[in-house]
């Protein structure tokens, strides 16, 4: 009989080595998931831009105009990450009609409050629409975000670029777009607010303005970019009014007032005795024997 060759023994330690790889390859395969979920998953990711009144059909036919507004609350912690309670909330008006009412402050008018899981921080509206002659456009934006705590970088003026490429002339040249550009800042995206920008070329308009509020400023922390009226109110005759607003606040903790017991019924004071008075001894009758 030949003698057998010993190849149990080398089976055993492949078994052996083979579950241990697996086991090593699953742990770091685990391990490269979650670097990359953490990666790919910010804190706190910026929530879908708000965008209405974009290239509007109806109010780029001569005499009709355009009105929105956009209101956005956000409630941060001070690293810009969404705050636990309430959410962000954001309000929009539009307003479409003749360039009569709008211009007065009228027309037909929806509005709809929704709220954000995630920090609103980009707006795009009213570009490119009431390009119709004697078209009116009437937009603003507020932006608020409140903060839990001091932001990380502390809040500077905002960064401002408007009415860049908007020659105004007629009865309502030269417009006035303030405050001045912030030097260095070259592009709407580059900007906290850039807004009116290649608007009013129509001719003969009829007013040009565009206000970037006193007092807006701007932090990296949560960074805002507001992008407004730019290629718009391009028809004789037209009327532009733009106006955008960032703040940036701490808002201070609520202070929780510690309850006080309530009494539940009044008590009858009971006078105090100022004096010890002296008893008096009431006298006692008392019959004589007679003697006899």
């Amino acid at each position: 009989m030949k003698p057998g060759i010993s190849h149990p023994t080398h089976l055993g330690s492949r078994r052996k080595w083979f579950p241990t790889s697996i086991a090593l390859a699953l742990a770091a395969g685990g391990l490269a998931f979650g670097l990359l979920s953490q990666t790919s998953h910010p804190a706190s990711a910026a929530a879908a831009p708000v965008a209405q009144c974009n290239n509007d059909t109806a109010s780029n036919v001569g005499g009709q105009g355009i009105a929105c507004i956009v209101t956005i609350d956000n409630y941060v912690t001070g690293t810009g990450v969404i705050a636990a309670t309430p959410p962000s909330t954001v309000t929009v008006t539009r307003c479409v009609g003749a360039a009569g009412p709008i211009g007065a402050g009228a027309g037909t008018c929806a509005t709809t409050t929704t709220t954000s899981a995630e920090p609103v921080t980009l707006v795009q509206q009213c570009n490119g629409s009431g390009n119709g002659g004697g078209g009116v456009v009437r937009c603003s934006v507020t932006v608020i975000n409140h903060f839990s705590g001091s932001p990380t970088v502390a809040p500077a003026p905002a960064a401002v670029y408007q009415c860049v490429g908007s020659v105004i002339t007629g009865t309502g040249a030269p417009g006035t777009c303030t405050p001045a550009n912030t030097p260095g800042v070259t592009s709407v995206t580059a900007a906290t607010v850039g807004q009116c920008n290649g608007s009013g070329n129509g001719g003969t308009s009829v007013g040009f303005i565009c206000t970037v509020t006193t007092g807006s400023t701007e932090t990296s922390t949560l960074a805002v970019n507001i992008d407004q009226c730019n290629g718009s109110g391009n028809g004789g005759g037209a009327l532009v009014t733009c106006t955008a607003a960032v703040v940036n606040e701490v808002v201070a903790a609520t202070a929780t007032a510690t309850p006080t017991a309530t009494p539940t019924g009044s008590a009858t004071p009971t006078a105090t005795p100022t004096g010890s008075a002296t008893p008096t001894a009431t006298p006692t009758r008392s019959s004589t024997a007679a003697t006899s």
